[in-house]
């Protein structure tokens, strides 16, 4: 079972807490290429990250952090990482798809494991949000 902590860090940076101190590297990422143009992003986690309710604000946060006041932007977010999903989560794609493309972007959700993709089609948001294989 992967255990959660309330913390994403930037890929670029060493992964720190709160309170400065070196997080284990086992603590969900959120993930950002160095090579991030001005309207293209892409984010990844790493194999085993769970998205649910304890980390639902704090990746919303992350999300909307990384939309910024960016117009035409084009975000990618790489779900072959996620093992577990919940539709708290979906709400959270819901709101930052919202609003990227109330900047005039778009945002793709990629490579969704079996158990992700089913969650989009169950609930139906595969004909909602922008999900690729």
């Amino acid at each position: 079972h992967f255990a959660l902590l309330p913390a994403f860090t930037a890929c670029r940076a060493a992964p720190h807490d709160s309170e400065g101190s070196t997080m284990p590297a086992n603590s969900p990422t959120l993930c950002l290429p160095s090579d991030e143009g001005q309207n293209a992003i892409t984010v990844r986690f790493p194999a085993g990250t769970s998205l649910t309710e304890a980390n639902a604000e704090l990746l919303q946060r992350e999300l909307f952090t990384i939309i910024g006041d960016r117009t035409n932007l084009h975000l990618t977010i790489d779900l072959s990482g996620i093992t577990i999903l919940t539709s708290v989560i979906l709400g959270k794609f819901i709101a930052a798809n919202k609003q990227v493309r109330s900047e005039g972007g778009n945002m793709t959700l990629l490579n969704p494991t079996p158990t992700v993709r089913m969650v989009f089609a169950v609930s139906r948001l595969d004909t909602v949000l922008d999900v690729k294989p």
